[in-house]
């Protein structure tokens, strides 16, 4: 069954992607002789406003073919002006943040925004923490007298300091925990996890602006952990930052035993990572296409369309190289090698 909720939740997320590229040329006047969703033998197709349109039967991907991209075409995209081009660049991505956010804020509410708090479930030997008091089984309410949301937002001490005043819930009483934090420091010593302790509604409009707010955040985390989780990947070490389809289809069985909520919610984390992952400036990527149109705005177009070509198909192996290393990456995390 995980695997079933992954085929929809990444034929999904590829078919709104595409969709955008579709949309953007055809508002446009640019034809689009091939949609498929997938790679491989098509098991599915038909013809409608003068694209086939094809199921085909290995879903990680999925193309538009847009006329007039090839090597020495004069029609079609390759007549647009640079901001046309742009605006099927960027569509796809675009339509994915769309379909995340909206899904966010539908989640927001109907369902309500998760409140979770931290639950200690170890403080480590001759820590800081175990110096200022924490235990086993704490559950973590508030930070400096402000009531924390979020599991996470533990890590807020760590923004300045001086003085840190924890209230934790402790055997149904309310216990203070104090201590100094400052730069001769690197951490405080507990490890913790989620708790669920309800939800909060909000309406439609507020959870699409969150949603937006949120991802401006996470962005950078996101670039970050994901560049130092391939490049541990290439040096041949083991990474949890990153996953392929392995570790994809795992994380959705995971989704699929907390209800339908939770898969929703994967959903729109998978389109939100993306986008974003479609931005980086790696050839035969969005981002990879938009660096190179921009390249040859600056240089007047001395990038041939040769040239890109042969980018392209370069950065291609490389992705079908990562995807290689980053499902033996999930293998090695799956059986905990």
């Amino acid at each position: 069954m995980s695997i079933l909720w992954f085929l929809l939740i990444i034929s999904i997320s590829i078919f709104v992607h595409e969709l955008g590229h579709y949309l953007a040329a055809r508002v446009q006047g640019v034809g689009v002789k091939n949609f498929g969703v997938g790679f491989g033998p098509t098991l599915l197709k038909f013809e409608r406003w003068g694209t086939t349109w094809r199921l085909n039967a290995i879903p990680l991907g999925g193309y538009a073919e847009i006329e007039g991209m090839m090597p020495g075409d004069t029609h079609g995209y390759a007549r647009l002006s640079s901001w046309g081009k742009f605006l099927i660049l960027v569509a796809g991505v675009v339509m994915n943040l769309l379909l995340a956010w909206g899904v966010l804020a539908a989640l927001a509410s109907i369902q309500g925004i998760p409140q979770t708090r931290a639950e200690v479930t170890e403080v480590l030997p001759d820590s800081l923490a175990e110096q200022a008091g924490f235990r086993v089984g704490d559950r973590i309410l508030s930070l400096n007298g402000e009531k924390l949301t979020a599991y996470d937002q533990v890590t807020r001490f760590r923004q300045s300091t001086g003085e840190k005043v924890f209230v934790v819930l402790r055997d149904g009483a309310e216990v203070t925990l104090r201590f100094n934090w400052d730069d001769t420091q690197t951490r405080l010593g507990i490890v913790y996890r989620p708790e669920l302790v309800g939800y909060t509604r909000i309406n439609f409009f507020q959870g699409f602006a969150r949603a937006i707010g949120e991802t401006v955040v996470a962005v950078p985390r996101f670039v970050q952990e994901f560049a130092g989780s391939i490049a541990r990947i290439l040096s041949g070490q083991q990474a949890q930052g990153v996953a392929g389809p392995v570790g994809i289809v795992n994380i959705t069985g995971q989704a699929a035993e907390q209800g339908l909520g939770t898969l929703v919610g994967l959903l729109a984390a998978i389109n939100l990572s993306l986008a974003v992952f479609n931005l980086l400036p790696i050839p035969g990527l969005d981002g990879g296409r938009i660096l190179v149109l921009v390249a040859n705005v600056i240089s007047g177009g001395r990038i041939k369309p040769e040239t890109e070509a042969r980018l392209s198909y370069g950065g291609f192996i490389f992705l079908i190289l990562l995807i290689v290393l980053v499902t033996i990456n999930d293998i090695r995390n799956l059986v905990g090698g």
